[in-house]
């Protein structure tokens, strides 16, 4: 009997030693994964930082430089001002298709934020009020004289409408495409954005890059340099700086702007509706008693990105509001 029980505890003990063993094991082959993982990111984003030349001009602002990329004349219609929204790899291949054709009737222009696509980072806080300052300031010393007919994409509502508000005497107009909204639902945990950012760090987007499930809109997935923009900024401190403001300082700026409202401003809205958020196209429609020179257009058959579903509606929405501006 004494020699069963201690069999038994012998087996119970080897058990748990090869349970150890496993777990210890595992944890080092964890750890060298991530190592691995980090010092392969590290290096692909260091080797390939150059792979790209910048489409355009890279403009000194003061602390850093921001990329612009400029087409067309504008003669006597305002320039467009292109304003993607948080998170967008690239301003140039986001507004591609919209920039070119635009610019056969007036001067348009795409720039890429702090921390995004050929712009260097910034060390500031990244609220609409800094980004709309970055914007008068790339503008100012790219040369390129108002008026501006601004475009804002999502967050770029935000940034559009601080800008129209502060330098309101160089602005002719307003498009919002499916633009935040102050009062919208919900917002960004930073410590999820680290979280997301420390796996990007360690190459697990690149490993989802491999396997098609890179978490960008489907077209930008298709696109080399919009994916090649993902790998070296996603996530860094410019972007979460501007998901960690965008629902409180930005919110508040934008609120700010809106208090004095637009006065008779063109302002055109284009807008789609959410399944999982029924009150979404109600908050578009608020947007436009913002001006008494307003419209508000629901899209169909379009995502969030409506000037990359149905870009000849966005192109017909600026160009409206163009030839309003000769009348």
């Amino acid at each position: 009997m004494e020699k069963q029980i201690n069999a038994n505890i012998g087996r119970k003990t080897s058990i748990i030693q090869r349970g150890v063993s496993f777990l210890k094991w595992l944890g080092i082959s964890i750890a060298a994964l991530i190592v691995i993982g980090f010092t392969y990111q590290q290096i692909q984003t260091k080797v390939t930082a150059d792979k790209y030349p910048p489409v355009g001009e890279i403009i000194d602002i003061g602390d850093y430089k921001l990329h612009l990329y400029a087409l067309g004349k504008s003669g006597k219609r305002p320039t467009v001002i292109l304003e993607s929204g948080l998170g967008t790899p690239s301003s140039y291949k986001d507004w591609e298709q919209i920039q070119s054709e635009l610019s056969k009737y007036t001067r348009v222009i795409s720039y890429d934020r702090a921390g995004y696509g050929w712009s260097e980072s910034a060390s500031n806080d990244r609220t609409a009020e800094q980004i709309a300052d970055d914007l008068h300031a790339l503008l100012k010393e790219a040369g390129e004289e108002g008026p501006y007919l601004l475009v804002g994409h999502s967050f770029g509502g935000f940034t559009s409408q601080v800008f129209a508000h502060k330098y309101k005497e160089d602005v002719a107009g307003l498009v919002l495409i499916d633009s935040s909204h102050v009062d919208q639902e919900g917002g960004f945990s930073k410590v999820e954005s680290y979280l997301i950012r420390g796996l990007k760090e360690i190459g697990v987007g690149r490993v989802l890059g491999w396997i098609n499930m890179l978490p960008i809109y489907e077209p930008f997935t298709k696109d080399e340099l919009s994916v090649h923009f993902f790998h070296q900024h996603f996530y860094n401190a410019n972007q979460i700086s501007e998901m960690e403001y965008m629902m409180t300082e930005s919110a508040e700026q934008v609120r700010a702007a809106q208090a004095s409202g637009f006065g008779d401003m063109p302002l055109s809205v284009l807008s789609v509706e959410h399944e999982d958020y029924p009150e979404w196209s109600s908050l578009q429609q608020q947007i436009t008693s913002l001006s008494s020179n307003s419209q508000h257009t629901v899209v169909k058959d379009a995502s969030h990105y409506i000037h990359l579903d149905q870009p000849e509606i966005v192109v017909e929405t600026i160009m409206e509001m163009l030839e309003s501006q000769n009348e």
